[in-house]
């Protein structure tokens, strides 16, 4: 079975009933389902024009909806273009355009008029053809997902695009002009999933709780890891720490995927006091760095559980996780070692190869590591080494062991709870406020999230700002709640390079000393 399609359709026919997808009040699917409503999308999807190789945008909370889709996506040979839900229009608008998405997916959520800001961009991006509710639509000329499944609930089983169909899109950090997209294909992704199953020897009778948003690559890919070995789906549609405590317990998972972030947070919520998780076997954490003593809390919290991590990238798919028969210092104070078909090395700065004993850049090799960033040939020339390594920005070093330990990042990037925000173009929107002249995001230490974001600013003589004016300003601008700074730091003047440039480990010291102050 070379592809995830293969798969879902063996266990359709196999064990038909199985749960495929569950979550507590957004819908179940079995896998006979799940394989009969992807093939009539994918067969609504050819009736309104879309082709193979046409881009599916979806801005969806972890639904059978979503993972419906992605399967509809591998019959038809749509991409599917994944758009995290905090994103608003300042956001989607560079990422739907750069893909050239002719369809989008979408939905109310809570006050989050989903339809309404697609039809807004539809109406300024030329290739966005059509917009897919599953709510019910309110705007003429909208698509309702339920509807074009029962119109094509007869359509003859299609065949599937194949191994070498490209099936998604996902974007790495950051919604400027220029965004670093990455294609992956059928028999790739089948390929990860198939590794990382393995590593947690899951069976059909997994079920597998995913917190990460499957619009992340993380929640994406461990969906595929669970679909593939004929498992149970057991995505969070939205994350809180009540929801997290309930699904932990009410939903019996046995594998849960998570980021430091919903741990943490869990964990000083309290709601796991009531009711201890004993179906748990096994917890895996990834998306950023998790503190030691996070997992070693949570694992505590599990009766018959244990806590192992992983690492991984939008360019390089899923590539390291613990033993799960390791001692808990090496599970919990390491992303473990790399799956079969890559290899990684430890480089400094000034290009002396360290991995036996050194800190240093990880750059990896290998089969799931991007060819190439889609169109953009200048993230291309500064990410890839000139003997073709993938350099990750990330500081690492390798045990004798070969686990490995991520220990920084060297990316101008913050990573608020796993999802990494590129500063730049917030701070392009920041320089457009009438009383600031110059601005500068950085990381912030947080004992919850990892990092917070926090603002510099140096303003104009004889005006002042307050962080609630500034969050109201960008609110104004159309930029994602979960983009906004948390704390602002007025200062007379940014420290500056001899070519102007701002010189952001001052500011970052400069913060991490108030915060610990």
């Amino acid at each position: 079975m070379d592809t995830l399609l293969d798969c879902v359709r063996f266990w359709a026919a196999t064990t038909p009933d199985q749960l495929a997808v569950e979550t507590q009040d957004q819908g179940r699917l079995t896998y006979a389902e799940l394989t009969r409503r992807a093939n009539s999308l994918a067969a609504a999807f050819a009736g309104i024009g879309l082709r193979p190789g046409d881009r599916v945008a979806i801005q969806l909370p972890s639904t059978p909806e979503f993972v419906t889709a992605y399967l509809a996506c591998a019959i038809s040979g749509c991409v599917l273009t994944t758009l995290h839900m905090p994103y608003r229009q300042e956001e989607l608008h560079p990422l739907i355009a750069f893909a050239g998405a002719k369809a989008v997916l979408t939905a109310d959520v809570g006050k989050y008029d989903g339809p309404a800001t697609m039809q807004a961009l539809k109406d300024e991006i030329e290739s966005l053809e059509h917009v897919i509710c599953v709510t019910e639509p309110k705007i003429a000329g909208h698509h309702h997902l339920a509807a074009l499944i029962a119109e094509n609930a007869e359509a003859p089983e299609a065949p599937g695009a194949g191994p070498e169909a490209e099936v998604a899109l996902c974007f790495t950090s950051g919604t400027s002009a220029a965004p670093k997209g990455v294609i992956r294909t059928q028999s790739l992704m089948a390929q990860n999933a198939r590794r990382f199953g393995e590593m947690l020897s899951m069976t059909e009778a997994d079920r597998v709780m995913i917190a990460p948003p499957l619009t992340h690559v993380f929640g994406l890919l461990c969906a595929g890891n669970t679909l593939m070995s004929g498992a149970t789906v057991v995505p969070i549609p939205m994350f809180t720490p009540q929801t997290f405590g309930a699904y932990l317990t009410e939903m019996k998972p046995t594998v849960v995927y998570s980021a430091p972030a919903h741990l943490a947070a869990t964990l000083k919520s309290g709601v796991m006091d009531a009711a201890p998780p004993e179906t748990v076997r096994d917890v895996i954490v990834g998306g950023s760095i998790c503190p030691p003593e996070v997992a070693a809390q949570f694992e505590a919290r599990l009766p018959n559980g244990r806590v192992g991590c992983l690492f991984g990238m939008t360019e390089a798919l899923l590539t390291t996780q613990t033993v799960t028969t390791d001692p808990a210092e090496i599970r919990h104070g390491t992303v473990g070692q790399l799956a079969e078909g890559l290899k990684a090395r430890i480089m400094t700065a000034e290009g002396e190869d360290v991995t036996k004993g050194g800190e240093g850049e990880l750059q990896l090799s290998g089969y799931s590591i991007l060819p190439e960033y889609l169109d953009n040939p200048d993230a291309n020339a500064s990410s890839f080494t000139k003997d073709g390594w993938f350099r990750t920005g990330d500081l690492a070093s390798i045990d004798e062991a070969g686990n490995i330990m991520i220990t920084g990042r060297s990316k101008d990037i913050i990573n608020r709870g796993g999802i990494k925000i590129n500063p730049a173009d917030i701070e392009s929107i920041m320089d457009g406020h009438a009383d600031i002249v110059q601005s500068a995001l950085v990381p912030m230490p947080d004992a919850v999230l990892g990092e917070r974001i926090c603002a510099y600013a140096a303003l104009r003589p004889g005006t002042s700002l307050s962080l609630e004016e500034l969050c109201a300003y960008l609110e104004g601008q159309g930029v994602a709640k979960m983009r906004w700074p948390e704390r602002l730091e007025i200062i007379t003047e940014m420290p500056m390079t001899p070519t102007k440039k701002i010189i952001k480990p001052v500011l970052v010291a400069d913060i991490r000393e108030k915060v610990a102050s």
